[in-house]
């Protein structure tokens, strides 16, 4: 073998190594947000047990489900999802994370949803915000006690059998890109302030009770099913779609462009995906929904959050950053997997999963 192939070939693995793995730095938690995050344990109950018996010491930076900036100590991501958390939700504790960017608890068991949107909208540098099947038939209050979430751009209250209306709050969240709420019991009107979220390139409003007509900018290509229920709409003239009960929308779905906004997204080859953020790739396939940046996306119907992922096969959601993901049916959030197979879920950092139906949780595994 030639000498400088063989060379190249060895340095690879260190190449590849150096990209999986995380900046070596021995981050030191902040000693305000340390004492957020031990609150925030102390008040849980169900699944909350066993992380308390996981969260020690004041190294929080290192514990399960928290992100840390490396230069400050302070918390900016907490992913605690599917952890069997219960209980009221002790939002007041998550107020004292006030550099906190991301938060995911979603399929827990929490309740109080008024009081912990109120805490909530404190956290002025929120961008993310995935409370999933929590809440089970609570009210979702629409003005007046909740504030204004100046900086949030993902909003997933999907499956919660929330009632109520879709809320007036969100008409000041003017940097929302993702907004889910599927799966509740919502009535009344689609508000006509939905036209005025610029950066909206994901709408989700499908299976409530929502009646009338979508703002006319909106240039609807479906209405609302007979029955006055909502079943998923897609509107043609910017960036919103609906994602859920495809085949209610009949073949016009099947004649949809791919929906792009933001810089320097592409879509080599395919159809009906939304792409929001930059630097994006769907190098090729359909109906993928990506927020983000540079990711790089093949296969179908995966829906992505983050950064720098790379995502082949079909129907997974990621959330987080630097994760490989293949296969079918994962569900990944954290950074710096790799996970192959179908039907797994993994959350934590620096996990290599293969396989199928696996639950992993924590760090290098």
């Amino acid at each position: 073998m030639n000498p400088m192939a063989k060379c190249c070939l060895l340095l690879l693995p260190i190449f590849f190594l150096a990209f999986l793995l995380p900046e070596a730095h021995a981050t030191s938690c902040h000693p305000a947000d340390l004492r957020a995050l031990q609150d925030f344990v102390r008040n849980l109950s169900g699944g909350g047990v066993l992380l308390q018996a996981t969260w020690f010491g004041a190294a929080c930076c290192s514990w399960e489900g928290v992100d840390c900036d490396a230069a400050t100590g302070h918390v900016m991501a907490l992913r605690l999802p599917r952890r069997g958390l219960a209980g009221p939700f002790p939002g007041t504790s998550l107020a004292g994370l006030a550099h906190l960017e991301e938060l995911d608890l979603g399929f827990n068991n929490f309740h109080n949803i008024s009081g912990v949107l109120t805490v909530l909208c404190g956290c002025q540098n929120l961008t993310t915000l995935i409370l999933t099947k929590n809440f089970g038939g609570e009210e979702l209050l629409g003005d007046g006690i909740i504030g204004e979430f100046k900086s949030l751009e993902v909003l997933v209250l999907g499956d919660c059998a929330l009632k109520g209306r879709v809320p007036e709050w969100l008409s000041q969240c003017k940097k929302m890109e993702v907004l889910d709420l599927s799966g509740n019991q919502l009535v009344g009107a689609i508000p006509s302030w939905i036209d005025e979220l610029h950066h909206l390139c994901y709408l989700d409003l499908s299976n409530n009770s929502l009646v009338g007509d979508a703002p006319k900018s909106l240039a609807l290509l479906k209405g609302l099913a007979p029955n006055g229920r909502s079943p998923g709409m897609v509107f043609a003239n910017m960036p919103l779609y609906v994602k859920h009960n495809r085949i209610t929308l009949g073949r016009r779905l099947n004649e949809l462009p791919n929906v792009i906004t933001g810089i320097n997204n592409v879509v080599r080859s395919g159809s009906k995906n939304v792409i929001c953020g930059n630097d994006n790739t769907v190098i090729f396939g359909d109906e993928n929904t990506i927020s983000g940046n540079e990711n790089t996306v093949s296969g179908n119907n995966h829906v992505v959050y983050g950064s720098k992922h790379v995502v082949s096969g079909s129907r997974h959601v990621i959330t987080g950053r630097n994760s490989f993901v293949s296969g079918s049916y994962n569900n990944v959030s954290g950074i710096y997997h790799v996970v192959s197979g179908s039907n797994n879920v993994v959350f934590g950092s620096n996990n290599s999963v293969s396989g199928r139906n696996h639950i992993v949780s924590g760090d290098n595994k």
